[in-house]
């Protein structure tokens, strides 16, 4: 394998840590920082994130708790916003563990990942003979306990993450960490006015 290029957008932070340290680990608190009310149901997904994508990409450090998402194409990168830095990179292609973005999203919001759209509609119309019209409530809520084979069922399709098909045009990725002597280029935002 060889390497390919990829960009994860960051706090400009991350530079400073990179200058100082020669590589950026994910922490929690810049969970918490980034996603405020909602960290805990990210660092809950990330925590069944890791435990699958570790399998295909160890993780070089076990104190790594939280992946680092990177955009795989150039045109599917995240904007430069206030205090933000674009960090272009030159990695390995075997410590990029890729995903579909639009597959990604069914786990996000804790719907059933389909295989195509036959099974989508195979599940669709499960959940209408049950009476069933908000999917998420399944695995977020108590009333997964009064189907918890269709819960189970949800849950065993999110696996198909890491599978060899795609739903979107478009890839992912994410690293274990960001070693300085990756970054080939650099663009900075807008400092946020105070």
């Amino acid at each position: 394998m060889g390497k390919i290029k990829v960009w994860s957008r960051q706090d400009k932070r991350v530079v400073e840590t990179l200058e100082k340290q020669g590589f950026y680990h994910c922490k929690p608190e810049y969970i918490e920082n980034k996603m405020e009310n909602f960290a805990d149901y990210y660092k809950k997904l990330y925590r069944w994130y890791v435990s699958r994508a570790e399998r295909l990409v160890p993780r070089p450090d076990s104190s790594i708790q939280y992946p680092i998402w990177v955009s795989m194409d150039p045109e599917y990168q995240l904007l430069l916003v206030e205090d933000s830095v674009i960090l272009e990179m030159e990695v390995e292609e075997n410590l990029v563990v890729v995903t579909d973005p639009e597959k990604w999203g069914y786990v996000v919001n804790f719907f059933y990942l389909p295989l195509n759209q036959e099974d989508l509609s195979k599940h669709d119309a499960e959940l209408d003979r049950y009476g069933i019209s908000n999917e998420a409530a399944l695995t977020m809520s108590h009333e997964g306990n009064f189907y918890p084979q269709l819960k189970r069922k949800i849950q065993n399709s999110w696996e198909r993450l890491f599978q060899d098909y795609t739903i979107s045009n478009y890839r992912q990725g994410t690293l274990w960490e960001i070693r300085k002597e990756w970054i080939v280029d650099i663009r900075v935002g807008e400092p946020a006015n105070d």
